[in-house]
């Protein structure tokens, strides 16, 4: 954005932010299908309220709100899942009442933005307007009247003096988004989408004047100073986004294909239960047993579904410790997460002197049998063996 401001001005405004794609992309265009060009829709906005007016209002409106709850649908559903999101539309709104009313809010505000609000929030709220005179300079592009070629305008001239291009028609005026004269310069309320120009090349075309008295030029260029695009500004601006870029390549290669957390569960540390002895032989065993609570959350961020399970390295298996969990297979959806309770049991001497031991546990792939992923575990239990019973 900083780059593409120094050199080109505010072109992301006119042609890339969403605020004016879909307003002069589809907002707009349904008024002039519906209501006609602007001097009609001026006119039917000042005429009476008759059968005319109020049909192609609500139709116009009805339009907005539909277009509107489509948005915030797809926007919902970078969040939810649009497969989530589907299944939560065939049924009531109480059952998901919470993204029932983000879904309301969302729609309320798009159709307002869009449908009334407009190019006031570029004016009033959006801050980009306001920092793009630390970003531009004389050698940035923007769109700019020629005040060499159009001045004095029509109608201004002093004895002696020959008349410019400009016939001071106020097209350039009437068709600005945002109300601004760009004879005055540059200001802050221009979003670059160039009405002016396509209004004024018209115009010059019908007086058999060259085109371009409103035109993409830099404030150098105007005073017949060359155009200097390469300079430490935009070498600066460059070489920022190439760094960033790279690591960018950089993180998104280091990928995980499944994202795996695991947290202390927010009970106590651990529990103390008693295990009976199975036989003879089991006299000189631990039968207090510790036990750890974990909450674990997968996500399959690859397109194929995965079956996994948790395991634990012989090692540890051969000095008891065991997973104790509800399910022994945990089934992911492509692109879906899940959360998984589970238990770890263990004898109490694994702690004994320091109250914890480090455990390492295993998410293997239940059909290519690999291990996925190894995550480390920190057991917690009493420094000194409780008397059993």
């Amino acid at each position: 954005l900083a780059l593409f401001t120094a050199l080109f001005g505010r072109i992301w405004c006119g042609w890339g932010c969403p605020q004016t794609v879909f307003i002069d992309g589809v907002f707009r265009r349904i008024e002039y299908l519906i209501m006609g060009s602007h001097i009609r829709q001026m006119k039917l906005a000042t005429g009476p309220w008759n059968s005319e007016k109020i049909i192609k209002y609500s139709v116009t409106w009805f339009l907005f709100a539909l277009i509107s709850i489509i948005i915030s649908h797809s926007f919902l559903a970078y969040f939810t899942g649009a497969d989530k999101l589907v299944q939560m539309t065939q049924h009531n709104p109480h059952q998901n009442w919470t993204v029932f009313l983000i879904m309301f809010f969302v729609s309320a505000v798009l159709m307002f933005d869009f449908g009334w609000f407009r190019e006031q929030f570029c004016i009033i709220m959006c801050p980009y307007g306001r920092i793009q005179s630390v970003l531009m300079d004389d050698d940035s592009v923007t769109v700019s009247y020629d005040n060499v070629r159009g001045e004095p305008r029509r109608g201004t001239t002093k004895a002696g003096e020959k008349e410019g291009d400009c016939i001071d028609c106020f097209k350039c005026v009437s068709v600005c988004p945002t109300g601004i004269d760009i004879r005055r310069g540059l200001q802050m309320e221009c979003v670059g989408c160039t009405a002016c120009i396509d209004a004024c090349d018209e115009v010059m075309e019908k007086v058999d004047k060259p085109k371009g008295l409103i035109r993409y030029a830099s404030g150098n260029s105007l005073k017949g100073i060359p155009t200097r695009y390469l300079k430490s500004r935009t070498a600066l601006y460059s070489i920022v986004l190439i760094v960033i870029s790279v690591l960018f390549v950089i993180n998104v290669s280091k990928r995980e294909d499944l994202m795996i957390t695991v947290l202390r569960g927010k009970d106590s540390p651990y529990q103390i239960v008693r295990e009976e002895r199975v036989n003879e032989e089991d006299r000189n065993e631990d039968k207090n047993m510790i036990i750890n609570h974990f909450k674990m959350h997968l996500k399959n961020q690859t397109f194929e579904d995965a079956s996994l399970a948790m395991e634990l390295p012989e090692e540890w298996r051969k000095k008891g410790v065991r997973i104790i969990s509800q399910t022994d297979d945990i089934e992911l959806n492509a692109g879906t997460d899940a959360t998984v309770h589970f238990f770890l049991k263990f004898p109490e001497k694994l702690t004994e002197g320091s109250g914890n031991n480090t455990i390492n546990l295993l998410i293997v792939d239940n059909l290519s049998h690999n291990v996925k992923s190894t995550k480390e575990l920190r057991l917690i239990g009493p420094r000194t063996a409780s008397k059993p019973g």
